[in-house]
């Protein structure tokens, strides 16, 4: 496929213009792409962080919601042992005989004459 015309050969002159032409169009499609490249590109950097700042935004919002739910568990918890607490201390006169028991008891174990022998 030639671009030269059927009207005969042309001269070095012409030939060197219309390399010179095409060369010019080339380097103009060249620098459209490069422009159109980096606009591509800007946008994608754009978009990344964008996506950088939405994905920091839901773990910062996952952050303070387990940290709510963490303290919530906790404050549970808390009070939850602070009811066994209670239950257990319920009756202070009652641990008190339970441990003078036990202090006895433990006296007649260890003492040198038994009296339940």
């Amino acid at each position: 496929m030639s671009n030269q015309s059927t009207s005969g050969p042309i001269s070095v002159s012409q030939a060197m213009d219309r390399v010179l032409a095409a060369e010019g169009e080339a380097q103009e499609q060249i620098e459209a792409c490069r422009a159109d490249a980096e606009q591509i590109l800007a946008a994608a950097r754009d978009e990344a962080r964008r996506i950088e700042d939405t994905t920091k935004q839901r773990i910062s919002r996952i952050h303070v919601a387990l940290h709510a739910r963490t303290a919530a568990q906790i404050r549970s918890m808390r009070r939850k042992a602070a009811r066994v607490s209670v239950a257990i201390d319920y009756e202070p006169t009652r641990s008190a005989a339970v441990a003078e028991a036990a202090h006895c008891l433990a006296r007649r174990l260890t003492a040198r004459s038994h009296d339940d022998e």
